[in-house]
């Protein structure tokens, strides 16, 4: 008994004793190979600073690119792309320092170049030279010309059609930006097979937000060009276009609503686009929501689509399919006028105004002539919209029409609060 209690406890003590020692291999805290590399993160925790990228160093890769550029050496070509991507995403002053040293303009001609070559044989190249042109705008005249040049759009379009979705982004991203620089390159785009089907493609099958707001801007470029337009807007609409805008307005963001507003603008520009807004249910109730709420941007094309809309309308008071009927019953006229009260850009305010009295015949049809009705509208309008948030001008605006209207409450009868709670 008193035998094995003494080996207890020196098996005990033995335990002890391994667990105390330092070298016994069982207490090390693991250290990476990373940190062991580096003598300051070993001793501090503490990450060495990145030493930023100079000029002469970018000036440096840029001139071995042209050399590996023109030699064809493809595995040289993508191992200097990859220092610049490095230098990139270790910091926004890296970035700015290889866009200030020609970089952009380096790659535009990497990328001409091998477009030019062929396009199937270098599309991983082409793939990673667009990925970095993203954030190489703005471009001088010769990245420009370079890049606008056909080959190098007919490579673009290629990659929209066929690339993966990191491609097709990257492409689509750069072509937007390209755009921005140059419209004239409208005309050489518009020729190359398949671009408005890629285009629409990526807003049919969304990649990002962010590769959606480029095709919706390079659209609006395109239709928007009157050498091209009357050609080219119908091919739109042809694709189905239109239908695709309304459903991303139900519910987008800020800035592709407003894109999205921009096209539609631009396409009831053409008969066949007005025709197909006609047709769709959506089209009307969406124009009036966004009319307000998103920006002054958004407002001005809402406004301007409407226009286009009501003038080409057929002006019959006996047609219940009506596009001025469907305005009014989604709340147009109320819009309109807390629009015009609220303050707008004049032209914007000459298109309201004269939707005003287009509409104001159908009101007395669909009993739209009880004022107090109008009152509460238009309160039930400001209220929202002060609700929802806006501009602190508008804010103001909008503060102050709801004092001036308050008096004439119990004069119209809108008195019961129960019934204004219920509207909202």
């Amino acid at each position: 008994m008193i035998l094995c209690s003494w080996r207890r406890r020196k098996g005990n003590r033995s335990d002890d004793n391994e667990s105390s020692d330092p070298l016994n291999g069982k207490n090390f805290d693991s250290v990476s190979l990373d940190s062991m590399k580096d003598p300051i993160m070993l001793s501090t925790a503490i990450p060495t600073p990145v030493v930023p990228a100079t000029p002469d160093e970018v000036s440096e890769i840029c001139s071995q690119i042209v050399v590996a550029t023109h030699c064809g050496d493809h595995k040289r070509c993508k191992e200097l792309l990859g220092k610049i991507k490095a230098w990139g995403k270790e910091s926004e002053c890296n970035k700015r320092c290889v866009v200030n040293n020609g970089t952009g303009c380096v790659l535009s001609d990497m990328f001409y170049s091998f477009a030019s070559v062929s396009i199937e044989k270098h599309v991983d190249m082409l793939g990673k030279i667009l990925s970095v042109l993203t954030w190489m705008f703005p471009l001088g005249e010769e990245g420009q010309s370079k890049l606008g040049s056909p080959a190098s759009l007919n490579s673009m379009v290629w990659v929209l059609k066929n690339g993966d979705p990191s491609a097709r982004q990257n492409a689509v991203l750069v072509l937007k930006e390209l755009l921005s620089l140059n419209q004239r390159l409208v005309d050489t785009l518009s020729e190359i097979e398949g671009i408005s089907e890629a285009l629409v493609n990526i807003i049919r099958e969304p990649i990002c937000p962010k590769a959606t707001k480029s095709s919706l801007t390079s659209i609006y470029y395109m239709i928007s060009s009157s050498s091209i337009s009357v050609a080219l807007t119908p091919r739109f609409v042809e694709l189905g276009l239109v239908s695709f805008i309304t459903e991303i307005l139900v519910d987008a963001e800020k800035g592709i609503c407003e894109r999205a507003l921009g096209v539609l603008a631009g396409i009831c520009d053409c008969k066949e686009g007005r025709e197909e807004a006609y047709k769709n249910a959506l089209t009307m109730p969406l124009l009036v929501k966004k009319m307000l709420r998103i920006s002054e941007t958004a407002t001005e094309f809402a406004v301007c689509t409407l226009w286009k809309l009501f003038k080409n309308a057929k002006r019959d008071e006996d047609d219940d399919e009506s596009v001025l009927v469907e305005a009014l019953q989604a709340g147009a006229f109320q819009k309109l006028l807390v629009l015009l009260q609220l303050g707008c850009d004049e032209t914007v305010k000459e298109k309201a105004t004269e939707l005003l009295k287009l509409l104001n015949p159908y009101r007395k049809k669909l009993g739209c002539v009880d004022s107090s009705m109008d009152f509460k509208n238009v309160k039930l309008l400001l209220d929202t919209l002060l609700q929802l948030g806006c501009d602190e001008t508008v804010k103001e605006k909008a503060t102050e029409l709801l004092k001036l209207l308050n008096p004439y409450r119990k004069k119209l009868g809108c008195v019961d609060s129960s019934m204004d709670f219920k509207c909202q």
